[in-house]
């Protein structure tokens, strides 16, 4: 260093000096950082293929990421929706379905380097019992063996969890009794309001809804309200309809091809089922298409993605139902809480 400073004129030594400590700064701040997740075009890479075991009467399926995981994601389904929604037919699952919103989420948790944990419902939709053998203290203690005993390299990474529906309920009650970075409650206020008090330290909770629901938009607006008089630290994501066209069905729906998605459109129109944009004016539960289609002979034979269309519709509508669509920031969310300490 002695022989490199030689040769640089006094006045400009300490120039010299602290523009070289500033740059190993930097390169030890790069290097800390923690590890991004890998680039989107690697998200067609990723394959759905869950494990699938039964514990405490709660279908429990899982999957690790492709690169050693740096963050663990607990998912909680809504009414009706089972973890074998949320991942791909495979060895590991052959029930499984690969409903097309819930497995776009799957995947790209796994391509961010997040281990998936998807748990179903004993029944229908999800139980808020607080009674000893209740659903909230079985999957606190699924969470907890799958954590720790069934992948101990988890232990000590970020968890967050994600609930839609009825399972959004149900996450913003477990978050009381599991420790969380972060939530993300979907399509659903949350239990707060029936909450005598917000627990000390509960995890920042960002609200992902459709605010054509009006009432639950102003129950979603109270309760933030509710959670920030708390020191919570919330946000929110608002979800809006859409045209539904036949290059958003086929790109959505794995195995809808574009003759069909193109037919179904067309039969939408042909109905009324859509307004002169596009718009459906039902969702997709409430339009026959189905029938429509069969009268059309547009469907293949053996057509068995009526619920995958469905819930694509649903998303356009955009009233009640889970949506991938959001899913950068939702991420984005998850890992901007990732030092939160419950």
């Amino acid at each position: 260093m002695d022989a490199l400073l030689a040769g640089i004129p006094q006045f400009r030594r300490l120039a010299a000096l602290i523009a070289s400590c500033c740059a190993l700064v930097l390169l030890a701040t790069v290097l800390l950082l923690p590890r991004p997740p890998p680039a989107p075009e690697q998200l067609a890479a990723v394959r759905l293929d869950a494990r699938v075991e039964q514990r405490s009467s709660n279908e429990v399926l899982w999957q690790l990421p492709p690169t050693p995981p740096r963050a663990a994601v607990f998912v909680a389904p809504g009414c009706t929706i089972r973890a074998t929604d949320f991942f791909d037919a495979s060895s590991g699952c052959p029930r499984c379905t690969g409903l097309p919103e819930e497995r776009r989420f799957t995947r790209e948790a796994l391509r961010r380097g997040y281990a998936v944990l998807a748990v179903s419902s004993r029944a229908e939709c999800w139980s808020l019992d607080t009674r000893d053998g209740s659903e909230l203290a079985a999957v606190e203690s699924i969470i907890e063996w799958w954590v720790r005993e069934k992948h101990p390299q988890l232990a000590g990474l970020p968890l967050v969890g994600i609930g839609a529906s009825s399972g959004g309920y149900f996450l913003s009650a477990l978050a009381t009794r599991v420790r969380f970075s972060s939530v993300a409650i979907m399509i659903a206020e949350g239990m707060f309001a029936a909450m005598e008090e917000i627990p000390a330290r509960y995890p920042p909770a960002l609200f992902v809804h459709m605010p054509k629901d009006d009432e639950r938009a102003r129950e979603v607006a109270a309760n933030m309200g509710k959670l920030k008089g708390n020191r919570v630290s919330v946000r929110e994501i608002r979800c809006g309809e859409f045209a539904v066209s036949a290059q958003f069905l086929a790109a959505r729906i794995p195995g809808l091809t574009r003759a069909v998605a193109d037919g179904l459109v067309d039969v939408l129109r042909r109905k009324g089922f859509v307004d002169e944009k596009g718009f459906l004016k039902k969702d997709g539960r409430s339009t026959p298409w189905k029938k429509a289609a069969e009268e059309a002979k547009i469907l293949p034979e053996g057509f068995r993605l009526e619920r995958h269309v469905t819930e694509e519709l649903n998303v356009a509508y955009a009233y009640h139902e889970f949506t991938s669509l959001k899913n950068g920031e939702i991420f984005e969310w998850f890992e901007s809480h990732m030092d939160h300490k419950s």
